[in-house]
């Protein structure tokens, strides 16, 4: 996400870009950690600061639970397996899979019902990717050799694009980018600033 800061940095947004221990920790844990963090680094004024997130695949998960311990203005989710992953339930039951993703590879497998339940958000964005096939996601060739992704459902190769939507009220958008570098796209980051200015995507 370093890119995609730099860039939001340039256009005068103030950037925070910190990584949690994402292959120990559940969704819950992580989002505590989070906020734990923003708290040691801003003091009490974190929770009175107008606070915007940008987060790709997982981090999305957590940016919604961490919601419900802080405020957070507008939202912008990419690729998020809000509503699980066929994916991850397809190998979930793998040792390697269990070692590199952690308790929340199996929470992405067979999530809670309230495991993305959301607080206080007061514009939410999704962006969903398209290119189900790339050679820079190699989980995307898995994926379509074992029809886990098959090429007649819109997917980024790791997420379908219809895992990605909240049940809380949202704006929607779909690019043709893949999951691993979905935030790199020059359209992709368009959309964020734009998100981030005015609360949408577009007109409609």
């Amino acid at each position: 996400m370093r890119g995609l800061a730099k860039h939001l940095q340039s256009l005068g947004f103030a950037t925070w870009n910190w990584t949690w221990p994402s292959r120990k920790m559940p969704v819950a844990a992580a989002a505590a950690a989070v906020h734990a963090q923003l708290l040691a680094e801003f003091g009490p004024r974190a929770l009175t600061l107008p606070i915007c997130a940008v987060t790709h695949s997982l981090g999305g998960v957590v940016a919604l639970r961490l919601s419900q311990l802080l405020p957070l203005r507008r939202v912008v989710l990419l690729a998020p397996p809000l509503q699980g992953s066929r994916v991850a339930r397809a190998f979930v039951h793998l040792k390697i899979f269990q070692w590199f993703y952690g308790p929340a590879g199996s929470e992405v497998a067979v999530p809670a019902a309230d495991w993305h339940s959301h607080g206080r958000i007061e514009a939410l964005g999704v962006i969903a990717g398209t290119v189900g096939l790339h050679w820079g996601n190699p989980i995307s060739w898995v994926t379509r050799a074992l029809g886990v992704l098959p090429a007649d459902l819109a997917s980024d190769g790791t997420v379908a694009a219809a895992e990605t939507r909240p049940a809380a009220d949202h704006h929607y958008v779909e690019v043709p980018a893949t999951h691993t570098w979905i935030m790199d796209d020059s359209q992709v980051r368009d959309l964020v600033v734009k998100f981030l200015r005015t609360a949408q995507f577009g007109p409609g």
